[in-house]
């Protein structure tokens, strides 16, 4: 962290410490500044919420000044989000409530500051929305530790997040942050409300999904939950060393043992066969439990050791913990599981495998079955199925008509993405090849669209573009020049992947930059000079959604106005500009005046 405060903040927590006098803090202009480098590159950035002036556009000193003045006087005020609903995979809509500008700009000053103090007094079973974690640390978590399990219990939380107590979070928050104008601050971003279809509704639960404080905010309520079940559940459940020897394994051991004294081949191999279907422990030792427990956001997973009496009280009291918060577990969906059968989570699927006939070789030279009781990650069937069905119709693979406008670049880019995507996420699968599947019809679909594009045939197509890759495999390669660096010209691949497991794969969240003071465009609107005209009068930031948009719309131009020029060149969505300026590209009036793009 390269804040004062936030360091500070930070010791604080870890020497057990409460906070004082935190709202007096939110007022840093540097934080504000810190806070504005973190989002203005964020797609939602430009998104207005009810206010439309009220955008990362035209962001300035002036608005950093404003808001820290705001809150000095005690006169800031949150604006209610708009309310957007968007489909769920089941046909259900998820609320999606969208901030103005400057109130995300204070979220994230909020939200750094409420990471800085929480991080370390989070469980290490919590993977959502932290620094290095994802759904890859949990679901490595789970490889790694959870060999042995014998029940799954699967906790669903019905409305999660739109369920969540006001006054239970902010008695939370502030039993470790002694400050009324910070508590009061948070209950009235909590209670802001919202605006649908231009009618304002009042909040009285839950966090909304989409404020940039709302994933800090979850996790603190739900490490309530983390913390019951590591200091009470945990060591309830949790006894002995080891489990006790199988007597009737140790019967085999013995016999096999008297048959190769005697030198008796074909009987200690037949005892041997024997052994290898009975497991070595006992799997019933009452003496010994073991409980693993691991959370990502509200998705919750516990692997018990135990009977299957206990795992069912494990999973009452845990509903019963969930109404002492103010939650409600989905009964249809929270359920007890035999380990050997697949349970979904993170949308991987996963049980125990059981083998007697893989056996490895240990360093004494003895034979051991190696995957029995080991967890085992796979590609949902559905997840290829609903692939496949994106790029099928009546069974045949079809073209993209959307795409038919694009380059040949950025059509086999696009169709490379989203299956790198795709691949990179189930790298932790042991099924992960087969997504070969999933790949031949995307490049059918790939071929078909470029096909449709030049009106040729498919065959025509591979003729043009199939080529050698990089693993000397052939597939879908187009080479386009490179206006930065001419001697390395952009290369758009597609089915030039191997598909294949990765022992460690992790996809991170979106929280893991780090706290810069000073990024490139801090430094030009601190520089308070015009990149346009050289003016040192009322200086702005001119922000575009993406650089692409920009592209397209002068692409094929002979004299684009140097505004955009200037962006194209620096490959950068934003320019540090005047008041005079920013009007005249707003208007389309600006008069092409050269630019200094050294």
């Amino acid at each position: 962290m390269s804040h004062k405060f936030l360091e500070i903040v930070h010791n604080r927590s870890l020497r057990g410490l409460s906070l004082e006098r935190v709202y007096r803090k939110l007022k840093d202009e540097e934080l504000l500044l810190i806070a504005y480098g973190r989002l203005y590159a964020k797609k939602g950035a430009t998104t207005p919420g009810i206010d439309l002036d009220d955008t990362v556009d035209g962001m300035s000193l002036r608005r950093i000044k404003k808001i820290s003045q705001s809150l000095n006087d005690g006169t800031f005020k949150w604006k209610p989000v708009r309310r957007k609903e968007i489909a769920k995979k089941n046909g259900k809509l998820r609320p999606l409530g969208i901030p103005s500008w400057s109130d995300k700009m204070l979220q994230e000053v909020i939200r750094m500051v409420l990471e800085a103090y929480y991080e370390p007094k989070f469980s290490e079973h919590s993977h959502a929305y932290r620094p290095n974690r994802g759904c890859h640390t949990a679901l490595q978590e789970i490889k790694r530790k959870w060999h042995g399990t014998k029940w799954f219990i699967k906790i669903d939380i019905r409305g999660c997040f739109d369920g969540l107590d006001h006054d239970l979070l902010l008695n939370i928050i502030f039993r470790d942050i002694k400050d009324v104008r910070f508590r009061k601050l948070l209950k009235e971003m909590l209670k802001a409300g919202y605006l649908k279809d231009w009618k304002y509704h009042r909040t009285f639960s839950g966090t909304p999904q989409g404020g940039v404080a709302s994933p800090i905010l979850s996790n603190i309520f739900l490490n309530e939950l983390d913390q019951f079940v590591e200091k009470e559940l945990k060591p309830a459940y949790t006894k002995g060393k080891r489990r006790r020897n199988d007597p009737t394994y140790q019967q085999f051991c013995r016999l096999a043992h008297k048959a190769r004294k005697n030198g008796d081949k074909t009987a200690r191999k037949k005892i041997v066969a024997k052994m290898r279907t009975i497991p070595s422990l006992d799997c019933y030792d009452p003496n010994f439990r073991r409980l693993k427990y691991v959370r990502y956001a509200d998705d919750i997973l516990l692997g018990f050791i135990g009977s299957k009496q206990e795992a069912h009280e494990i999973k009452d009291k845990l509903q019963n913990f969930l109404q002492t918060l103010k939650l409600e577990a989905a009964t249809d969906k929270t359920r007890v599981t035999h380990a050997s059968q697949k349970i979904k989570f993170l949308n991987y699927n996963i049980h125990m495998t059981q083998d007697n006939t893989k056996l490895t070789r240990s360093i004494e030279g003895v034979k051991r079955r190696s995957i029995n009781r080991h967890p085992i990650l796979t590609v949902p069937y559905t997840v290829r199925k609903e692939w496949l069905k994106l790029y099928s119709r009546n069974g045949k693979v079809i073209h993209r008509p959307e795409l038919l406008n694009c380059s040949d670049y950025e059509i086999i880019r696009t169709y490379d993405l989203k299956f790198r995507g795709l691949v990179n996420y189930y790298a932790l699968a042991s099924n992960v090849s087969t997504l070969y599947h999933v790949r031949y019809h995307l490049q059918q679909s790939l071929v078909k669209t470029l096909a449709a594009k030049y009106k040729i045939s498919v065959a025509k197509v591979y003729k043009r573009y199939a080529k050698v890759g990089q693993h000397k495999k052939h597939c879908i390669t187009v080479t386009v020049g490179n206006p930065k660096n001419p001697d390395k010209p952009l290369v758009a691949r597609f089915s030039d992947m191997p598909i294949k497991r990765k022992r460690i794969a992790i996809i991170m969240d979106q929280y893991t930059t780090p706290y810069n003071r000073r990024n490139e465009l801090i430094q030009r609107l601190l520089a308070n000079k015009c990149d346009l005209c050289g003016s040192n009068e009322n200086i702005e930031v001119h922000h575009v959604r993406a650089l692409k948009t920009i592209k397209k719309k002068y692409k094929g131009r002979k004299q684009p106005p140097q505004w955009a020029v200037f962006m194209m060149e620096r490959n950068r969505k934003t320019v540090v500009v005047c008041h005079k300026c920013h009007n005249a590209i707003h208007n389309g009036q600006y008069d092409g005046q050269k630019v200094n793009i050294d």
